[in-house]
Order: C-alpha cells, then structure tokens, then sequence
C-alpha cells in the first residue's frame, strides 16, 4: 500500500493528466469494462492494475456519472478475490436484470503448471459492494483453445445471449454465442457465422448491438488489419455490418470489416445506451504492448470520450456526446496558448495543413491532400516518443473530401472526428511543454473557425 500511495501522489502531479477523461489513479488502465446507464447514474468500470503501469493483476475500478462529463470515483470495485478469478478479473459487461445490476466478466486463473483456466462469472452490485459471484460458464467448448473471454450479454426475444471472444483449435479468431432463459444456465449455441473464416488469430472484446435494422459486431481482430507495419497499429478494432439472424445467430451478407478509429492509441471499444437511448461507445485510449512516457510517473493510459453512435449506409459515424458542450467555458482567438480545447471547422474546401498542438519545435500535424482525398496524421516531431516500431504517421484515405473537422484535445490527448463523425483519429502525446497553440497553416478563408476553452473536471480521479 505503501508503494501505491506513493505512485498516487506522484501521478496527480504530473502535467500529463488530463482534465476530462476517465483515467486511473495510479497504476494501468486498460479495456473499458461494464458500461450502463442504470437509476440515473452511468456506471464506468475498467481494466485496472493499481500497483503500476504494466499489465499485472486485474481489477475493475469503477467510476460513476449522472451527466457523461463529471465522474466520481465509486469505491465498489470487481476485485479478484475468488479461486476463479485468482489470476484477474478479465473484462466483460453489465445488464439491468429486474432492477438489480449485474456484471458479467471472465476470471482468469492458472494451474500450477501455468495453463490458463478461464471462467465466465457473473456477480452483482449490492449497495455495500459487488457480491454473489458466480461460475455461469466453467469449459472451453471443443474445438477451441483457452482464449476464451470477454463477455457481452445483451437480452434477446428469447431471453439473453452472450457473445465470447475465441480463439479455434487452428489458432483463428472467431466469435462464440451462448444462449440463456435466466442467465444461470448458459447453452453454447454456436459460433457467430460470418465470412471471416480466417481473420487474426483472436477475437477480443466482441460487441454486437442492433441500429437501423442491421446487425452490428464490434470486434478486436488480432493478428488482422496490421500491416504495412509503419502506419497502422499493432492490433486493430474493427466492425462489420450484417442483416443479424437471432434465430441462426448468423450476420449475413455483412460488410467488409472496417476500423472503428484510424489514429495510433484506440482498443477494445465497447457500447452502451445513455439515458435518451442513443447508443454511445468508449473506447482504451491505449495499446496493449509497448511502455507510455507517462510510465514514469506511475500511471498508464485513458479512455476516450463518449461517443454517438449512428448507421449511415452500412457505416458507423461517430460524434461526441452532446452532453460534453457542458465543458466549454470561452470561445477564444485562435492562436491562444491552452493545455486543452475544443476546434470545430467547417466548410473546409481544399488544402488543409493544421498544427493541432505547437510549441516551438514540438507539433502535432494533421494535413489534407485533395489531388488523394487523404489525410495525414504526424507526431514524428515529438521529443517524448512511443511505439515508433509502428511509424509516427497514420494515413487515412477518405471516400469524400474534407468537409469539416471536430477536435478535442485534453493536455496529452487528440480526439479528431472528421466528416460529421464518419472517420475518427484517436491519439495520446506527450509534450515537453504542455500549452501549445493552435496554428493554421493552409485553410480557405471561407472556412468558420471556433475554438473554446474547456473545463477542467476530472483532473483528481
């Protein structure tokens, strides 16, 4: 305890911590876990390792919210505290069952010849605690290794259905479907058939939700959509579109897979419905290898910031929640020199070349190629640099020109939605110094500019 109280201390100081996202206290955030709206309060759990910034014991930390915006830490934290979840409280879900919120996750243990074990648990949230933990699921169906995790239970015309991420015997990626009248007993019912026979090795974090009548699946494709090995990430979150069978558990003719984000720091995104019944997803602004310059301080990563989901012919747009306007205070020139802010362009026509953060030598670039229609992300010019191995640039090819951007930056994060949410770039940096202006390089003069300070809400969590 001593160690982590330091480590506390020590994290809270350092000007890398950002004013409104959810971020850990200390140690490693990871997966966004659980996410619900439930009696007025939106529940936030995460993947959390509080002893350092390293992927060690997980637990859930939990934070709460009755806006989106302002979130408190909650004290009732998933701990692995059972023979079945001895080697971590893995990520999952939650869902509302006759008014009582119920938190499903996968426990991981290991025998004393160091073979993986996982359990699907299901436990409850009491208002002293979580409690009731139990084993729901406690086998790997045959044909199908030990990664077998991260559950996503959502309620059917039949009852609740339970979406698992899987690896076969062949060492490809799938997804499984179980099926359950009471979410007591669960019946493996089959794997979600798709056309992705053989795509990445492992399936993580699966989600699958309904807009517009189509069916959608969120998924976590490692070993996919990771090349060339200089402008995409390490492992990727993707998304098909499908006409779902709930009786067959069957996509359909679904799309190609896309990304959900094309920048350098998004993972394991999950969804949720807020309080208008929009569906909204966050998402680890994170990687799963590799250290983080803010290691040094004793804490790793955030989760992005809630965003809107729609489908737009076949294709998920994304927009900031409507409810963070609550954090802007002034709109300001410009030019002005702020640790955060929020940057809205519009009618942008032609050219673009922005810096998104400048101080001195340091920058964040992003430019517009119109002859390609491609935009270009930079922070090759950083000193606090990351995960180089991957490139310091992301390409982004769009399908229309470059209509409008909507930034926010939060001290050592970039959120860019482009094109009214149809692409996003999600990305951590980490600057020497951390005011910076914004400055514009090429733009047309017919383009309307508005940059606002924003409030600085959750600096202590």
């Amino acid at each position: 305890m001593k160690n982590t109280k330091h480590t506390l201390n020590h994290s809270t100081n350092n000007h890398w911590r950002t004013q409104f996202h959810i971020q850990p206290p200390t140690g490693l955030l990871n997966d966004p876990n659980g996410l619900i709206y439930h009696e007025g309060v939106y529940h936030v759990f995460y993947q959390w390792h509080p002893d350092g910034p390293t992927h060690g014991l997980k637990s859930w930390n939990h934070v709460t919210s009755t806006d989106l915006v302002h979130w408190t830490p909650d004290k009732r934290i998933l701990r692995p505290d059972s023979i079945y979840d001895s080697h971590g409280a893995y990520s999952g879900s939650a869902l509302v069952v006759d008014g009582t919120l119920q938190l499903f996750y996968t426990g991981n243990t290991r025998t004393s010849n160091d073979i993986r074990v996982p359990y699907q648990l299901n436990a409850r949230l009491a208002t002293d605690g979580i409690v009731d933990k139990t084993v729901i699921i406690d086998h790997i169906p045959s044909g199908y290794t030990d990664h077998f995790r991260d559950p996503k239970v959502f309620t059917t015309a039949y009852g609740y259905a339970m979406i698992l991420g899987a690896q076969r015997q062949d060492m490809t990626g799938t997804a499984l479907l179980y099926t359950s009248t009471d979410l007591k007993a669960w019946h493996f019912a089959k794997e979600l058939t798709t056309s992705l026979e053989s795509f990445g090795y492992m399936w993580e974090c699966p989600d699958y939700f309904e807009l517009e009548q189509k069916g959608i699946l969120l998924f976590c494709p490692q070993g996919a959509m990771n090349s060339p090995r200089s402008n995409t990430n390490i492992y990727p979150n993707a998304y098909i579109v499908g006409n779902y069978d709930t009786d067959h558990f069957d996509m359909g003719n679904h799309t190609h897979p896309h990304l959900l984000d094309y920048g350098f720091d998004f993972y394991a995104a999950q969804t949720f419905i807020d309080q208008k019944g929009q569906r909204v997803l966050m998402a680890w602004m994170g990687a799963a290898e590799g250290g983080y310059p803010s290691d040094k301080y004793g804490w790793a990563h955030v989760l992005t910031l809630p965003r809107v989901l729609t489908l737009v012919d076949n294709h998920l747009y994304q927009q900031p929640h409507p409810n963070l306007v609550a954090l802007r205070t002034d709109a300001v020139p410009i030019n002005s020199s702020l640790c955060s802010y929020e940057l809205i362009l519009d009618t942008i026509q032609g050219a673009l070349d922005i810096d998104l953060y400048r101080y001195q030598d340091e920058c964040v670039n992003l430019r517009y190629d119109t002859a390609t229609q491609t935009l270009i992300l930079d922070r090759s010019a950083l000193k606090n640099t990351y995960a180089t191995e991957r490139g310091e640039t992301r390409t982004l090819c769009l399908d229309e020109p470059l209509k409008d951007l909507h930034v926010f930056r939060d001290t050592s994060t970039l959120e860019i939605f482009i094109n009214q949410g149809r692409y996003t770039m999600s990305l951590r940096f980490f600057p020497q110094h951390i005011e910076g202006h914004v400055k514009i390089k090429t733009l047309n003069d017919s383009a309307i500019k508005t940059l606002y300070t924003l409030e600085d809400v959750n600096h202590d969590l």
